[in-house]
């Protein structure tokens, strides 16, 4: 059975068999219909503009990188921010709600904008912060007694026999033979022969000069007694302490800059550690004037801190400092006070050295121990931020201040004073009412970028 299917386009039509003034009503209604889809479907321009801005992240420092999605800089590694449309509008400050959000603000050239910005306002004090100076104990120059020849002659024998050998005060080191001191005792001795009785003028200007080229009065009466000069002439130490061998020229002309400068710590006598044994020899001449041997006391010693420039305003002499033993970390702190500041640098270390000066009767202090300085600053009156909020410019520095009643944040120029531990003052450009970024080098891209302005507000 065959079946035949009526195709005609009156069959198919959406409208069938209608005819007339119905099939006009009811292609109407279908286009109505069509246009009402459309419209639905079509997005929203300013919408769209959002999305795409929203979705393009750069490089704070590489400009020309952009990505559709979060990541890092292929040049710099940097995490990429989320670029910001100038089309979009500034929020007023109450729906930003006190807080600074860049999504929808556009900064100008002197201003900085970015999310979750931690605001501070100075503080009228500073944290009580300790300075920490490394330093090494040194000789005290003033306990150096020079022992040197106050006659000619040939050194006959020596009563010391190494470097830093211990003496008191009194005791031999060495004796000599001098043709001058035996002529003088021969003078004396003839005077004595053949003096007026009633004239002791002559005779008594014998024995002083006897006693003036270093003999005792002991000496002299000894000589006396016994009617012939003595030969070899005994030269006691003039105070307790340690020999040390005076340096030859050379020598001693490097080390007395080594003492006095503030740079070098290392004691006077660091370089004739290393000279043994004594120069000095039995049967060896000296002259007049020659220095033979140096005893120092080491009941009082040095202590000589480096102390950074930055530091320098806050530590004054009078100030109470305790230093504690490297090798003793463990030992009670020494306490005592900062005795001078020495008014140079110490050349490329850009440290003053402060001096101490401490007792060491027992001699615990040993020359060129290392020690480490605490020196406690008391808080200082006036505007203090925390150093991180200060950005160096080179010859100028700013802060990024918060603009009243919005979320800007404006970078004005500041005068900067001493430091205090993580803080420093600020002498000039701030208020205590202002709001600042507590950390301003996380709003700089580069220097270069930063335009600061005046104050019209100061």
């Amino acid at each position: 059975m065959s079946v035949k299917l009526n195709t005609s386009p009156a069959t198919f039509a959406p409208w069938g068999p209608l005819r007339g003034p119905a099939r006009l009503c009811w292609l109407v209604v279908l286009l109505a219909g069509l246009a009402l889809a459309a419209c639905s479907t079509r997005h929203d321009p300013t919408e769209t503009a959002a999305t795409a801005a929203a979705d393009v992240y750069t490089c704070s420092m590489h400009p020309q990188v952009h990505q559709d999605h979060p990541g890092d800089c292929p040049i710099c590694g940097m995490t990429l921010v989320k670029k910001i449309s100038a089309s979009v509008p500034a929020a007023s400050p109450s729906a930003a709600g006190g807080k600074v959000d860049s999504s929808t603000i556009v900064p100008a050239p002197n201003e900085q904008v970015l999310s979750r910005v931690r605001l501070v306002r100075p503080s009228r004090t500073a944290e009580t912060a300790v300075i920490t100076a490394p330093g090494t104990i040194a000789y005290d120059p003033r306990r150096f007694e020079n022992v040197a020849a106050r006659f000619g002659g040939r050194i006959e024998r020596l009563y010391v026999r190494y470097q830093f050998q211990p003496v008191r005060a009194g005791q031999k080191l060495y004796d000599i033979y001098s043709p001058e001191l035996v002529t003088e005792q021969q003078n004396l001795l003839f005077l004595l022969q053949t003096h007026d009785p009633d004239d002791q003028a002559l005779l008594n200007a014998s024995r002083q000069k006897l006693q003036l080229l270093g003999l005792s009065a002991a000496q002299v009466r000894a000589v006396e007694q016994r009617g012939r000069p003595q030969l070899s002439i005994s030269v006691f130490s003039p105070v307790s302490g340690y020999v040390m061998e005076t340096a030859p020229p050379a020598a001693a002309a490097a080390a007395v800059p080594a003492m006095s400068q503030p740079g070098n710590p290392a004691p006077v006598g660091a370089a004739l550690e290393q000279a043994a044994p004594l120069a000095i020899r039995e049967g060896q001449y000296v002259a007049r004037g020659q220095g033979v041997f140096q005893v120092v006391n080491t009941d009082r010693v040095w202590a000589r801190l480096q102390v950074y420039a930055r530091d320098v305003d806050a530590v004054q002499p009078g100030q109470p400092v305790e230093l504690t033993l490297n090798d003793q970390p463990e030992a009670p702190p020494i306490k005592a006070t900062i005795a001078l500041l020495e008014p140079v640098l110490a050349g490329d270390a850009a440290t003053v050295t402060a001096r101490v000066y401490l007792p060491n009767p027992g001699g615990q202090l040993k020359i060129g121990q290392l020690v480490t300085a605490r020196i406690t600053q008391a808080a200082a009156a006036g505007l203090w931020v925390p150093i991180t909020a200060v950005v160096e410019l080179g010859t100028q520095q700013v802060v990024f201040r918060r603009q009243s009643n919005s979320p800007r944040l404006l970078a004005v120029p500041v005068l900067t004073g001493p430091r205090r531990g993580t803080q420093v003052q600020v002498v000039r450009g701030l208020r205590a009412e202002d709001q600042i970024a507590e950390n301003g080098q996380y709003l700089v891209d580069s220097e270069s970028f930063i335009k600061p302005v005046a104050d019209v507000q100061q």
